[in-house]
């Protein structure tokens, strides 16, 4: 009889716990739904569903009042949304602008693409989501924030369409991907050997440096060398996204997402039992983008641009070197053009350092293309 009244002791209080996890987990969810589209009267909170490449892709739209310029935040990856993490480092933003962020690709709340497009197509995708937003509100032009493989498509949204775009403003810019990875791999082994660490010293002798191989053809990137260069990164302490910045480590911020079902920030933060729920399958969506990434050479390819220009980076940035997008910013002609460093800040560096990112991006709104430095 005793061992029955504990056994079911044990049941309710495993009962309550979970109940009262439930309860918790809802009301955070419901307090970041109110508190995102809590705007004020003329503020504004839109989800726009816009058929791209035959799929169903989604923006994500708000700001505090409608007058004010639109601007567009093309995430890294490809494949990444910063959709549940954007009041971290846009609240300020949207007081100054209609912030926009999307989810492409089987993203999110996005349906997957039947096939998965080439750079050239990703850039004319893009090209529509500015077309839309241009006709839903009304304007001539907006400015473009591209983080990353984002970086990418703002230049070349820019430099193709500048009739559309009052400014561009890059962060983690990317600019010959493998000539980054050079210039990392030099700089981590500098480290192991002033550290004597000669399983650091053979590990990354281990793997091509420029983290680049081919694949039927194609140049292609080495995953597994990626993974290896990233954990070095991390032991050297110049590489936090392991550490910081994945959906498994931000995996709550990501379930209580305001925008998303359970099953959609399940596909988001793919981990423990999201696994049973979701399946992001994303090679398929992203593999026949790769090869124009490791083509991409933005000081060959985009050396001026026609509206102002505001390079963000990283003082600690090694995944996308600073010295590169120095040397970029440096030899590019545009009317205007800032180049701001960030203390402190690494890849992420929007969500390293968010208020000084917001300050930074605010730059375009001072600089005039009808006045070259």
């Amino acid at each position: 009889m005793r061992h029955h009244k504990l056994f079911k002791t044990l049941a309710m209080m495993i009962v309550a716990i979970i109940l009262l996890t439930v309860l918790t987990f809802a009301a955070a969810k419901a307090w970041r739904y109110y508190e995102y589209n809590s705007t004020g009267n003329n503020g504004i909170v839109q989800t726009d569903a816009v058929t791209i490449r035959d799929t169903t892709q989604y923006l994500f739209i708000r700001g505090y009042q409608r007058e004010k310029p639109l601007l567009l935040f093309l995430p890294g990856g490809p494949g990444e949304s910063f959709v549940p993490l954007a009041s971290e480092f846009s609240d300020e933003l949207e007081r100054d602008f209609i912030v926009v962020h999307i989810e492409t690709g089987g993203v999110g709340k996005s349906d997957k693409y039947k096939e998965g497009p080439t750079l050239e197509q990703m850039v004319q995708d893009t090209d529509a989501v500015v077309d839309h937003l241009l006709a839903e509100f009304d304007r001539q032009a907006l400015y473009l924030v591209g983080h990353s493989f984002g970086s990418i498509l703002a230049l070349k949204v820019a430099s193709e369409t500048p009739e559309k775009v009052l400014g561009v403003a890059t962060v983690g810019q990317v600019v010959d991907w493998k000539a980054g990875n050079l210039v990392a791999h030099e700089h981590l082994m500098s480290l192991a050997r002033r550290e004597g660490n000669d399983q650091a010293v053979s590990a990354l002798s281990g793997f091509s440096p420029s983290l680049a191989t081919t694949a039927d053809g194609q140049p292609m990137i080495d995953f597994a060398a990626v993974k290896k260069q990233r954990e070095w990164l991390e032991h050297f302490k110049i590489g936090n996204v392991l550490e910081k910045h994945t959906t498994k480590v931000r995996w709550l911020t990501y379930l209580t997402s305001p925008n998303h079902t359970i099953s959609e920030s399940c596909g988001l933060a793919y981990i423990g039992p999201c696994k049973w729920i979701a399946n992001p399958k994303w090679w398929s969506q992203w593999k026949n983008v790769i090869p124009g990434v490791l083509n991409f050479n933005a000081t060959r390819d985009i050396p001026e641009l026609k509206v102002p220009y505001v390079a963000i980076i990283g003082s600690d940035d090694w995944i996308t070197p600073k010295a590169l997008t120095r040397k970029y910013y440096e030899g590019l002609t545009a009317p205007q053009k800032r180049y701001i460093e960030i203390s402190g800040a690494q890849h992420y560096t929007f969500l390293d350092k968010p208020h000084e990112f917001q300050q930074a991006v605010r730059t375009l709104l001072l600089l005039d293309r009808k006045h070259p430095e």
